[in-house]
């Protein structure tokens, strides 16, 4: 086996090539995780618009369900069913 010296420039050479590796290793590796943030956004928004749907009919049925409750137990008449008293004691006078 034969030996043989390293020169200063000989090791230049080679922690640039090796940095230059690195270098596009990293890039390579920061552009496949913008494509993958990327396509886990767009799922994201895609899911809290379906969620943000879902919840507004099902708000929609709550209040339906609540106004129809309060109509149901409510002990203040309607406008129709007072003018109708009303007019039941007026008749009386």
């Amino acid at each position: 086996m034969k030996v043989q010296n390293v020169t200063k420039s000989m090791l230049d050479e080679a922690v640039e090539a090796i940095l230059e590796g690195v270098g596009k290793l990293i890039e390579q590796v920061k552009n496949e995780l913008r494509t993958e943030i990327s396509s886990l956004r767009s799922e994201l928004k895609s899911d809290i618009r379906d969620t943000r749907s879902e919840l507004k009919s099902e708000i929609g049925f709550v209040k339906d369900e609540i106004n129809g409750l309060k109509a149901e137990f409510s002990t203040t008449p309607s406008r129709k069913e007072f003018e109708e008293v009303k007019r039941k004691v007026n008749d009386l006078n």
